[in-house]
């Protein structure tokens, strides 16, 4: 909150299961403040044979047990859900095509369109399904300064925008770093990628993706990350780099919210 950050958005894996665990104690810690959070929806990659069934089985379950909480993001009173790597089905479900995916499993959970649905990525064509779309990592090895095409990023959403005449959210994702060289993860999680360190430089990296993201009239700001230490992305006070980034944060929130 000192930050000027208005929720967090927390990895989410399955009901029951200690993400679940850890998110519901932030929505309960957080009571009694506008701080409003909501999940990076992870079920349909989770490595214990996920189905598409069980997509919906999850999505419904965050739905009915945290759409009403008073410290889950809403945004003109619908909840919020994030996901990520959307291109990817579930085992049982090869064959279909991601937005065939996607849009049977919204049927069932959301056919009224009561939620706002964030999909992350390049392809703005999932934007027939969802309501927004976000990138996740903004510097690879092969491209370490990709968050430079975040206005060409946010062209294509804004041709979805028009093309469908709804309207489309277009978040902007910036990031103090980048050191993922001795990370590693459960089996088929991560998308393989050459491991990759992208410098700090005393905050002109965090600036500069900033700039390049209120360069793409971003209708949010997303920060990559507050705590990601085994990606090295990590806004949070530091020994080594002490409170640098949050200080930086705060001044990048109060100028994007016109403070």
């Amino acid at each position: 909150l000192d930050a000027g950050i208005d929720g967090f958005t927390q990895q989410w894996a399955a009901p029951g299961e200690r993400t679940d665990r850890n998110f519901r104690a932030l929505l309960d810690r957080s009571q009694g403040t506008n701080f409003r959070s909501t999940v990076i929806f992870l079920r349909h990659i989770w490595p214990d044979g996920p189905t598409q069934a069980k997509v919906v089985e999850a999505l419904s379950y965050l739905r009915d047990q945290y759409g009403g909480h008073p410290n889950f993001l809403r945004v003109n009173d619908k909840p919020v859900i994030v996901f990520t790597d959307v291109y990817r089905v579930t085992p049982d479900a090869r064959g279909k095509s991601a937005l065939q995916f996607w849009s049977e499993i919204r049927q069932q959970v959301d056919p009224n369109n009561a939620m706002l649905w964030i999909a992350e990525g390049l392809d703005a064509s999932y934007l027939q399904v969802f309501d927004g779309i976000y990138v996740y990592k903004i510097t690879h090895a092969a491209y370490p300064d990709d968050y430079v095409k975040a206005s060409r990023w946010a062209a294509n959403a804004r041709k979805w925008e028009a093309s469908t005449g709804k309207t489309k959210i277009w978040i902007g994702t910036i990031s103090p770093g980048w050191d993922d060289r001795r990370s590693t993860c459960k089996a088929d999680i991560r998308v393989a990628s050459a491991p990759h360190k992208k410098e700090r430089g005393d905050g002109a990296f965090y600036r500069a993706t900033y700039n390049a993201a209120i360069a793409s009239s971003p209708d949010w700001i997303w920060i990559n990350s507050f705590n990601e230490w085994v990606e090295g992305s990590y806004i949070e006070p530091s020994e080594k780099y002490g409170d640098q980034a949050m200080q930086l944060t705060y001044e990048f929130a109060r100028q994007f919210k016109g403070q």
